[in-house]
């Protein structure tokens, strides 16, 4: 089973549309949790399906502790997060699964397996702009570029339980993603539109400056010293121009069938 991890926090006018396209996937064998983070109002919907089920916290966790007790609450063993304002493609879990359990590297099975992004507009609108992927990504590539979106990762809940989200003034996921390749192992990238991402002008990522310095903080987290943390830095801000103009494809096309 893949559990899908769902937080919203007052979120009422794109999460309707996020849930649906979780539990429309082709792959049937889900759970969707929707952590409601401590929205003004309770979540309600008119959505009559077993395989939803909402968890409410009064008070805000943030979106990396919603995203963490959403993983505690899960059954399934495997992980999958969408963030309430970004929609999956119907076919994204079962392509992702079919890699996960059929493709190795190294003799081993991916650590993480993500999806590339058509991006979209506040209102929903396709921009015509797509972020690619490269096929494998180690350590060393990742800290180039956080080429791993949130919303088009599936993982192993046992490791997901095992390198939770931090806390603070970071980008919370690229952390996770750094900290679990650094122990070994690879993830797989599949290059097509799986996913489509919301473009948020408020969002934290949208500021670059705090960006600039909450990549510095993602690299410290990992044990990076002060001078070649922003030496990454420059390589990292040179490949974000890319992704967001749309300019990144990927540099490794084939993928796994």
């Amino acid at each position: 089973m893949i559990s899908v991890i769902v937080p919203y926090h007052n979120n009422e006018k794109t999460v309707y549309e996020s849930v649906r396209s979780a539990l429309d996937q082709t792959y049937k064998n889900i759970e969707v949790i929707l952590v409601d983070d401590g929205s003004n109002k309770a979540f309600k919907t008119e959505i009559r399906d077993e395989r939803l089920r909402v968890i409410r916290f009064e008070k805000s966790l943030g979106a990396a502790g919603a995203r963490n007790e959403g993983v505690k609450a899960a059954n399934g063993e495997f992980v999958a997060f969408l963030d309430s304002d970004d929609i999956w493609e119907k076919d994204k879990l079962a392509k992702q699964m079919k890699v996960i359990n059929f493709f190795k590297v190294d003799g081993e099975q991916p650590k993480i397996c993500f999806t590339g992004r058509r991006l979209i507009n506040a209102s929903g609108i396709d921009t015509g702009k797509y972020v690619g992927c490269d096929k494998i990504v180690r350590y060393d590539n990742l800290l180039k570029s956080n080429q791993i979106n949130c919303s088009s990762v599936l993982m192993k809940r046992e490791l997901a339980l095992r390198y939770p989200f931090p806390e603070g003034n970071l980008h919370e996921d690229y952390a996770v993603w750094l900290a679990i390749l650094k122990d070994g192992g690879a993830a797989v990238g599949i290059n097509r539109p799986l996913i489509r991402y919301r473009l948020s002008p408020g969002s934290r990522s949208a500021n670059k400056i705090r960006s600039a310095y909450m990549t510095y903080q993602d690299y410290k987290y990992v044990g990076i010293g002060t001078k070649e943390s922003l030496q990454k830095m420059v390589s990292y801000t040179m490949a974000g121009i890319r992704k967001y103009t749309g300019t990144y494809r990927g540099t490794n096309r084939k993928q796994p069938k």
